[in-house]
C-alpha cells in the first residue's frame, strides 16, 4: 500500500484511483451512482450561486474537476468552463461525461499550478471536494494561483470538511485511527474555516467570507480587488 509519504505525488496517486471508471467516481465523490452525482452537482451549483454567483458571460475554471461532475451543471449556464485536474486518467472519464458540451476545455495540470493560464483571464475559479486531498502548502498555492488568473473583480470559492463540525471531527478520527504505515496517500484531511480564510486573505483577496455548509463542510468565498 502506498503510504502518506507519497501523498504529494498527486498525479500518480490519482491516476491509480482513476484506472476504473466506477472507482474514479467513488474516489472523487464517495459514491458512483449517476443520479447521486447529478444531485450533488446540482447542490454544488446552488452553493456557488449563493456564495460567488455565476452568469452566462463568465469564464469559469474548476481546480480538480475529477470526472466532470460539476462541469455538467455549470457548462450550460456559463460562457466557457475549464476543467483542470492533475490526473490525466480522471480527465478521460470527464471527457466522456462532458462530450455533449461545446464550451468546455479539459486541461491536465503537471504540478500544483495553473501556469498554462494567463494572468487576469477568468471571472470565477472554484475548488470543491479537493482540499481534503492536498497538503496545506498546496492548498495555499492553488489559492495564490486563483488570485493570479482572475481578472480584477473576479471571484473564488474553495471548501473542505470542517474540523470543528461533528462530521469533520469524525473524519479526523477515522484517519487518526489508521496505523501510519497503512494510511493511504489519498486519505482525507480536514480544515477549519479560519485556515481557509487565512489562505484567501494572504493571497490578496478581499470580501472574504466563511460559509458553514450542511453535513460538516466549510467554504470561503472571496473577490480579487478591482
Amino acid at each position: 500500500m502506498v503510504g502518506l509519504g507519497a501523498r504529494s505525488d498527486y498525479k500518480s496517486v490519482w491516476n491509480r484511483q482513476a484506472q476504473d471508471p466506477e472507482l474514479a467516481k467513488f474516489a472523487v465523490a464517495g459514491y458512483g451512482d449517476e443520479a447521486d452525482l447529478a444531485r450533488a452537482a446540482a447542490e454544488t451549483l446552488a452553493i456557488l450561486g449563493a456564495t460567488v454567483g455565476y452568469g452566462k458571460h463568465d469564464l469559469i475554471l474548476e481546480i480538480g474537476c475529477g470526472v466532470g461532475r460539476v462541469g455538467t451543471a455549470l457548462a450550460p449556464v456559463c460562457r466557457h468552463w475549464f476543467g483542470t485536474d492533475i490526473s490525466g486518467e480522471m480527465l478521460k472519464h470527464a471527457a466522456k461525461r462532458l462530450a455533449p458540451f461545446q464550451n468546455v476545455s479539459l486541461v491536465e495540470l503537471n504540478e500544483v499550478s495553473l501556469q498554462m493560464f494567463p494572468d487576469h483571464a477568468l471571472d470565477l475559479t472554484y475548488c470543491t471536494v479537493v482540499f481534503m486531498h492536498l497538503y496545506e502548502w498546496d492548498r495555499y498555492r492553488y489559492v495564490q494561483e486563483m488570485f493570479r488568473v482572475l481578472r480584477p473583480g473576479g471571484r473564488c470559492y474553495f471548501d473542505n470538511m470542517d474540523i470543528t463540525s461533528d462530521p469533520g471531527w469524525q473524519m479526523f478520527q477515522n484517519g487518526a485511527a489508521l496505523p501510519p504505515e497503512r494510511r493511504p496517500a489519498h486519505v482525507s484531511m480536514i480544515s477549519s474555516g479560519e485556515e481557509l480564510e487565512t489562505y484567501a486573505r494572504r493571497a490578496g483577496f478581499t470580501e472574504v467570507r466563511i460559509h458553514r455548509l450542511p453535513q460538516g463542510w466549510v467554504a470561503v468565498s472571496a473577490q480579487k480587488p478591482l
